[in-house]
């Protein structure tokens, strides 16, 4: 049996006060559920009445001057007796691997010095926390510069990678903090939670925590639960629809569709629900012209389309192959088809009086059947 720690664990301890060492270099793709620990560790300070106080600072709003210069003052907490001072990065708002590599020449480059001579002498009582929100590697300006300096004499720096946690890892959190809340829920309910969320620490713990207050006295979280209070409530019937047209099935596809109406939707939940059909379709022929003419692999054209899920989950895996057969079944010659048709059902949804149902469901018929009869060529050859 592994006896290794849980990744929050881990976490926990390195960024503890306790933990030796004036500064640390945090960077990953969790890196912003350091927030959550931060405040963690604040409170657990001051619940056993110790004076410790956390500053953050943003790099788009005061530069590595002034910061560095209020780390040093020596009454920029007048009764504070440790201090966590947090630096962060902008986040990013695409996944461009230049975007690093912009931040180190616009924001560190100028700063160098000032930085390394902070680090020659920290002052005492003060943590330095420096945030990149993002994946880093080897060769990467930014990550090779803290590397330099996390490498230099005394230890003064420290550097920690917060990644994705493995998928049991991330299931095995989710349980414990809905232990934490005295709750309990199965593993379909945690497997629609993370299908629709995605790996985000701080967006599933917020989840987690709506589910907790929702569910009151019972101890026990359902998928109804999850449907009826998430954040991605409103978008549950594209996922099904998705697994339906990936799947597919035509006949779910219907039923997905006839539930919807049932409900009497008005006209703006209608043309949200063909768009969400429509974005399927567009994706497919988007990727059709990746694969065949750019030639670029499936998964990384399905990577940039899903960046909410991991590789190496078991529904990733699902996921892509389901999305390969699906591109598999048409040319694109077809896909350009559907996608005009698609054009002529949205100016109809929005210009005329005729039913929208019959529109929708007569555009899952035209696709099914393109999608079924390529199946069947495929089989005979």
């Amino acid at each position: 049996m592994s006896t290794r720690e849980p990744f929050y664990r881990l976490w926990e301890k390195e960024i503890s006060p306790e933990n030796p060492g004036p500064g640390l270099f945090v960077y990953g793709e969790q890196a912003p559920y350091l927030r959550t620990l931060l405040h963690k560790v604040v409170g657990k300070a001051l619940g056993s009445g110790e004076q410790l106080q956390l500053k953050p600072y943003f790099l788009f709003d005061k530069d590595w001057a002034e910061i560095l210069e209020e780390a040093r003052s020596p009454d920029m907490f007048l009764f504070a007796t440790r201090k966590i001072l947090v630096v962060n990065f902008p986040e990013p708002e695409e996944d461009d691997p230049q975007l690093a590599e912009r931040a180190c020449r616009q924001l560190v480059d100028p700063f160098e010095k000032e930085i390394e001579r902070y680090f020659d002498w920290p002052p005492d009582g003060v943590n330095l926390i420096i945030v990149y929100p993002g994946r880093l590697k080897k060769g990467n300006r930014l990550f090779d510069f803290f590397s330099r300096l996390a490498a230099g004499p005394g230890g003064k720096l420290r550097l920690l990678e917060m990644k994705t946690p493995r998928p049991a890892e991330l299931t095995d959190w989710i349980y414990q903090e809905l232990r934490k809340r005295g709750k309990k829920t199965s593993p379909q309910v945690v497997n629609r939670l993370l299908e629709a969320v995605g790996p985000d620490l701080l967006l599933l713990e917020q989840e987690v925590e709506k589910l907790s207050l929702y569910s009151g006295d019972r101890a026990v979280i359902t998928e109804e639960d999850v449907l009826a209070v998430c954040a991605f409530q409103k978008t549950y019937d594209r996922f099904a629809l998705e697994e339906a047209l990936e799947s597919g099935s035509l006949q779910e596809a219907l039923n997905i569709t006839s539930r919807f109406l049932a409900k009497n939707p008005d006209a703006s939940e209608i043309i949200n629900y063909f768009t969400n059909l429509s974005r399927y379709v567009l994706s497919l022929a988007r990727a059709k012209v990746e694969v065949e003419e750019k030639r670029v692999p499936v998964k990384e054209v399905f990577k940039k389309m899903r960046p909410q899920l991991s590789e190496g989950w078991s529904l990733f895996d699902r996921k892509l192959e389901a999305f390969s057969v699906c591109l598999r079944a048409f040319s694109q010659e077809e896909l350009n088809d559907l996608v005009r048709e698609l054009g002529r059902i949205d100016l109809r949804l929005k210009s005329s009086d005729l039913d929208a149902g019959i529109m929708i469901e007569t555009f899952l018929v035209r696709f099914f059947q393109l999608r079924d009869r390529k199946g069947r060529d495929s089989k005979l050859k």
